[in-house]
């Protein structure tokens, strides 16, 4: 048999706290981090298929064109990281997207840093 504590929460309050939105920053954060994760594999993935091809010869357009793709997704994942920050400051909103943004834009920071770190170590 289980024990009511005589504890339970009013509709109103149900209701309330079913009606917080997310926050702005924080959608904005989480879909800056979308977007610059599939971004960076696609400029990671088509260097590596110039590559293979024996289109190594680093001085053509194309890779140049990549790295400032890479570059640019970089910057997209830097301003990520600050709307998470400030979509988890924002008083009365949830947290739970921006939290999720900064964790995945943090991420794409710091595998971008060690991928680069990991090329330099090989050359």
């Amino acid at each position: 048999m289980s024990e009511d504590t005589g504890i339970t929460p009013s509709a109103a309050e149900t209701a309330a706290v079913a009606r917080v939105p997310h926050s702005g920053p924080g959608i904005a954060s989480f879909v800056v981090a979308l977007i610059s994760g599939c971004g960076i594999v696609l400029c990671l993935g088509i260097t590596s298929m110039l590559v293979a091809d024996g289109q190594s010869d680093e001085t053509t357009d194309a890779f140049s064109l990549l790295g400032m793709g890479m570059f640019l997704f970089l910057i997209g994942a830097l301003v990520g990281v600050a709307l998470g920050l400030v979509g988890l400051r924002r008083p009365g909103r949830r947290r739970t997207l921006a939290a999720v943004g900064l964790v995945f834009n943090g991420f794409i920071l710091l595998g971008s840093a060690a991928l680069m770190a990991l090329g330099a170590l090989v050359k």
